[in-house]
């Protein structure tokens, strides 16, 4: 009983990894450096929607031995599988359903992010641009990067004319930082992730946070004021809608941003070394898990031999 005790609550650890990682990973991407957040929160997210979802494929796997039989291998005993790791059938049937589900909205989510990728790589593909930069005769104000094969950076007159020519610098390379560091890629495995594993919400919207830290300070590198991306993003925030990357998102998240960069806040290491670690114990709990799990099944091949 100690052991199936030890087993389930290893078994428990990836889901509440997930469910608790939203406070923490906020902190994460705005008091580690950004480059290193957006790695680190991504690869967290990953780890535990992967983790979670392994616990539940492997708990429907055992608990339904006797209801659906043929689904199982026929050269062991179900029965000392069933006396050393007794999964009930409703659970595991509980955890198949939940598993298949979380694995149906994570393929949709997917399909509809290469979709609208597509479209959107094929609507800038026609925009005429020099290098990676299309400029767009459009009297509102926009900027924002597609990524993709016909990589650009599309910015409307309207958002050029409410810039100075230091805060249009800004917004230029904050833009090409989310092209040249892939910045989709990350953002896209997050909310990949969340979708398999909806307690992971808060960890993608970290991701987003840290990415666009992370664009800030490139812009700043590139203009050498920190406070010319502040005012630019601002500015395009005033005169911009709400926009998911660039300086023209909108809400809380930019007045964060603005105060990060006037007012830097002090760097917080231990709170992506807990990210880490929490990342590592939920990796080392699946794997006992799996390792006792295979221990048993091959025991019980042993006992039909």
């Amino acid at each position: 009983m100690i052991v199936l005790g030890v087993l389930l609550a290893l078994a428990l650890v990836p889901p509440l990894v997930g469910a608790t990682g939203g406070r923490p990973a906020a902190r994460v991407a705005r008091r580690v450096p950004p480059a290193a957040a957006t790695v680190l929160l991504t690869g967290f997210a990953l780890t535990v929607s992967l983790a979670t979802g392994m616990m539940l494929c492997l708990a429907a796997f055992l608990g339904t031995v006797e209801l659906f039989p043929f689904a199982h291998p026929s050269d062991w005993s179900a029965g000392t599988l069933r006396a050393r790791i007794p999964v009930p059938s409703a659970a595991g049937l509980a955890a198949g359903t939940l598993a298949v589900g979380l694995l149906g909205r994570a393929g949709l989510h997917l399909v509809r992010v290469v979709a609208g990728a597509r479209r959107a790589s094929a609507a800038v593909a026609v925009l005429p641009a020099v290098g990676e930069l299309a400029v767009v005769d459009d009297p509102a104000a926009h900027a924002y990067a597609v990524a993709g094969r016909h990589r650009r950076v599309v910015v409307s007159t309207g958002m050029l004319r409410s810039l100075t020519g230091p805060q249009r610098r800004a917004l230029l390379a904050h833009e090409h930082a989310h092209l040249r560091h892939h910045h989709h890629r990350y953002t896209r495995l997050a909310w990949l992730a969340a979708a398999a594993n909806p307690l992971l919400t808060p960890v993608a919207r970290a991701v987003d946070q840290a990415a666009e830290r992370w664009a800030d300070a490139v812009a700043v590198r590139a203009v050498g004021d920190p406070a010319t991306v502040a005012h630019a993003l601002g500015r395009a925030a005033l005169a911009g809608p709400p926009s998911s990357h660039g300086l023209g998102a909108a809400g809380h998240d930019v007045v964060d941003r603005i105060r990060d960069l006037l007012e830097p806040p002090r760097r917080q290491a231990s709170a992506g070394l807990l990210l880490g670690a929490a990342a590592v114990v939920c990796w080392a709990s699946t794997a006992a898990v799996l390792f006792h799990t295979y221990n048993v099944i091959e025991f019980a091949e042993t006992v039909v031999r």
